[in-house]
């Protein structure tokens, strides 16, 4: 007879906790579930603000040693604070349920971000460097996360990056340290622990040392962001694969496609990073999270300010005369007066002149070149250069100084990106009224095929050329 015959096996859907107390925590909703437990919205009562309870599976909390050591791990990572992660405010046990307290974070998973495909490129550096940064604050605090991930990463309805999930992640790990008198042993790996039905982690995103089940460092975590952002930046996990098994090996050994053969725009330098951040080996990776946030920063300030490689100077020439070439009659009055203005300064400065009427001459040559320079239209020109390289943007349009861009989705960050660009342009305006700006996302064919008929159209993309 099976001794378990009478034995009663009670599961608790997670909907029946909402309207319970955890110490002084209401339960007020359910927010979602996952693999480690389910997460509510909830009330601290006495604090009287919106907190978020993560309520921990009993499968991870069943053996007390295990729990006491993830309630101390937890704590530690309280001690973390970051603007880039998600605060842990409290960790406790009430009647047999463990729970987290978090702050509440409002706004998207990257997870979701990827889905909708509602990040552009400089979105998804700008998220690698907080996440890079929040990282390097917990890393100097002896605080590994060993489990970052889209779904571990908000960004906030301003733009903000949170982490979440710190000091949770140990609890999970905490099977493959050796018992006590066992030290001399291997470590169970990840694909042993799983012919028991316990997966630990998730397999596309873990490091090689995780799936080995090797002791892991900080450096677990760079290999995991590396991931985020190739995946990111192509819409995909590198070494996700149709089954558990095929997904952990291709973790421990296949090498990661090249980004820009899956997405030909992705800059050689965010190859470089990514190579880097999934090297195999731990000691090949960046040292620490400190320099990858600083190359991240690089490369978003290079990307965003449209830096291209280098043009030979026989091509600039060329292009130069193309444009002279093309001048109207009042830019070559303009050329000429700046020329007569250089001869001029040339001239009396050979003749030795005073001093005070050398800066003179110079200050008026200068507004002379001001005017030439940064006129209006110059203006125009830069914005949109700058924000045609924007891969969302459909339309550019002029009407006085009213510019219209018309984009294909809300892309997270987007429209402050135009807004920045327009900012910087609306700087080197040497006088006349500052350009504006209206970004408009649902456009009919109708609408679009009238701006295209009107004048004062600087750019269309290729492919709504083709469609008209």
């Amino acid at each position: 007879m099976n001794a378990n015959k009478n034995t009663s096996t009670v599961v608790v859907r997670p909907d029946l906790l909402t309207g319970r107390s955890l110490k002084h925590f209401q339960l007020e909703g359910l927010l979602g579930e996952g693999g480690m437990g389910v997460v509510y919205r909830a009330q601290d009562t006495q604090l009287h603000r919106p907190v978020a309870v993560k309520v921990l599976s009993s499968a991870l909390t069943s053996d007390p040693q295990r729990k006491q050591r993830f309630l101390l791990e937890a704590r530690a990572a309280a001690r973390i604070s970051h603007p880039a992660i998600a605060q842990i405010y409290f960790a406790d046990e009430e009647n047999e349920v463990t729970f987290i307290v978090m702050e509440l974070v409002d706004g998207k998973t990257v997870r979701e971000l990827v889905r909708n495909r509602e990040l552009d490129l400089l979105g998804a550096i700008d998220i690698g460097v907080q996440v890079a940064d929040g990282l390097a604050k917990a890393h100097d605090l002896g605080i590994v996360h060993r489990d970052i991930k889209p779904a571990n990463v908000m960004l906030t309805r301003d733009g903000h990056v949170k982490i979440l999930d710190f000091g949770l992640a140990k609890l999970l790990d905490l099977d493959s340290e050796p018992p006590a008198g066992e030290a001399g042993r291997p470590d169970r790996s990840p694909m042993a622990r799983t012919q028991s039905g316990v997966v630990l982690g998730t397999p596309a995103y873990m490091s090689p040392e995780q799936v080995r089940g090797v002791p892991v460092d900080f450096r677990a975590d760079i290999f995991s962001l590396g991931v985020l952002l190739f995946e990111m930046a192509c819409g995909r996990s590198p070494f996700q694969r149709d089954n558990f098994m095929d997904t952990l090996h291709a973790v421990a050994f296949d090498e990661p496609p090249r980004l820009n053969s899956l997405q030909p725009h992705i800059p050689d330098e965010l190859q470089r990073i990514v190579s880097l951040c999934l090297k195999k080996r731990a000691e090949d990776r960046f040292a620490n999270a400190r320099l990858l946030a600083d190359e991240l920063k690089l490369l978003r300030r290079d990307t965003e300010a449209g830096l291209a490689p280098k043009t030979a100077w026989r091509q600039r020439f060329d292009e130069a005369w193309e444009r002279l070439r093309h001048l109207t009659p009042s830019h070559y009055v303009w050329l000429g007066l700046g020329g007569v203005g250089l001869g001029l300064a040339v001239y009396f400065s050979l003749t030795q002149i005073s001093t005070g009427s050398l800066i003179l001459l110079a200050g008026v040559i200068f507004a002379l070149y001001r005017h030439v320079r940064n006129r209006p239209h110059r203006v125009q020109e830069l914005f949109v250069r700058r924000v045609s390289r924007i891969p969302e943007v459909r339309l550019i349009a002029f009407r006085d100084r009213q510019v219209t861009v018309v984009v294909d989705r809300p892309v997270a960050q987007l429209y402050s990106r135009i807004n920045n660009q327009l900012r910087g342009c609306n700087r080197k305006l040497y006088f006349g009224e500052p350009l504006t700006v209206s970004i408009l996302q649902e456009v009919s064919p109708d609408q679009m095929h009238k701006m295209l008929s009107s004048p004062g159209v600087h750019y269309v993309r290729e492919s709504e050329v083709q469609r008209a």
